[in-house]
């Protein structure tokens, strides 16, 4: 593979290198640039250089325009990433907290108890799935059924 890029690559030079060759005498012509904003009385005209300067200079400002906005997107990126990352790690922390209130919530008799009466109404289809609700002053959410075997 590493030799079919590096022929690859020097025929893209040797491509190139005919098209200078027989262009040569258009990249060495002499042009002068001239600057009209039409204003009046005002021109602004370059001095002679050859062709291939303005080709170079040309390149040049785009390849410093391409690593300009380069570094401003991959600036803003760092700033996104940041902020996404200390929501990211907020959220685990709130994860977290509820899952050891959740642990003391199964511990709780009073809530366990209750829990396993609807969980058994449901399993009965007395209640079904969906529409269990849990009141306001026991708000737990209700166990798995593979939590169940595990604890019992």
């Amino acid at each position: 593979m590493k030799i079919i890029k590096w022929l690859f690559r020097l025929i893209i030079l040797g491509l190139l290198a005919t098209l200078v060759y027989q262009n040569v005498d258009y990249f060495l012509t002499k042009v002068s640039l001239s600057l009209n904003l039409k204003i009046s009385n005002w021109q602004w005209t370059f001095p002679d250089l050859q062709n291939w300067v303005y080709f170079v200079t040309c390149f040049l400002i785009g390849v410093i325009w391409v690593g300009f906005n380069w570094m401003l997107s991959s600036h803003r990126l760092k700033k996104d990433i940041k902020i996404k990352s200390s929501s990211i790690d907020s959220l685990k922390a709130e994860v977290n907290t509820l899952k050891t209130e959740l642990e003391v919530f199964k511990h709780d008799p009073y809530i366990k108890s209750q829990l396993d009466n609807r969980s058994s109404l449901v399993q009965e289809d007395v209640l079904p799935e969906k529409d269990v609700e849990i009141s306001a002053e026991n708000e737990v959410p209700v166990e798995s059924k593979e939590e169940k075997a595990a604890d019992a």
